[in-house]
């Protein structure tokens, strides 16, 4: 079983030697952080297999067809028109503007989708901010409903409860890291140098394990050169 966010919050506050509530906060953000930091490095991947939207054109302003994304949205894997049986390709907006600037109200057969990020819940008053969302859009916006398979690799969402357990056993390079930030936030310099050199290192063990498979093992097979050979 993983150790809980409580519990890592604790063993990095009794690492710094302050367990106060205040500092057990900022411990909590630097766990976040590191952890989020590891997943990110190891190349951990959950996937959402089935996730699917079905792209109808209400009407052919320019940005019809866009939809918003879910929260835990990573990278999509690819896009599929269910209907066609054709894979639809991905190209960032503002090459979509850039090929064909007088078409973007048109609508037609789905042959790009472009993602992005804005400020807006709604497609249509991108000035007015309501948080940041992922969004996606089709080019062209189908005449019809288009059901779209869309797996995606899913962010980690942040440690909030105590309870809440990290999803692969990378406590230990999670603590070292986040009392090297501890460290660093009480200006004890040299004492976060020491425990990022530590968390470094447990990543290194961790990819490590990562690549050293269950059903193989790796080994180093050393030769030495012949110096008489000129090598």
């Amino acid at each position: 079983m993983s150790i809980n966010f409580g519990t890592l919050k604790t063993a990095v506050g009794n690492r710094v030697g302050d367990t106060g509530s205040s500092m057990k906060t900022l411990i909590g953000q630097y766990i976040n952080h590191r952890y989020k930091d590891v997943l990110r490095r190891t190349n951990w991947r959950a996937i959402n297999p089935d996730f699917s939207i079905t792209a109808t054109s209400a009407s052919t302003v320019a940005s019809a067809s866009t939809y918003t994304m879910p929260s835990d949205f990573g990278k999509p894997l690819y896009v599929f028109d269910t209907n066609s049986e054709k894979k639809i390709e991905g190209k960032p907006l503002n090459w979509l503007e850039e090929l064909a600037p007088s078409e973007l109200q048109t609508t037609g057969t789905v042959d790009y989708y472009s993602i992005f990020t804005t400020t807006d819940s709604t497609a249509a008053s991108a000035e007015t901010s309501a948080g940041r969302v992922t969004k996606m859009r089709f080019w062209r916006a189908p005449a019809g409903d288009v059901p779209m398979l869309i797996p995606y690799t899913m962010r980690p969402a942040d440690l909030s409860s105590d309870s809440d357990e990290l999803v692969i056993a990378c406590e230990q390079a999670v603590e070292y890291g986040a009392a090297a930030d501890a460290w660093m936030y009480k200006r004890s310099f040299g004492k976060a140098q020491h425990m990022e050199a530590k968390y470094e290192q447990s990543i290194q063990t961790l990819l490590w394990d990562q690549d050293n498979e269950s059903d193989q093992v790796t080994m180093m097979n050393v030769q030495a050169l012949n110096r008489d050979e000129g090598i």
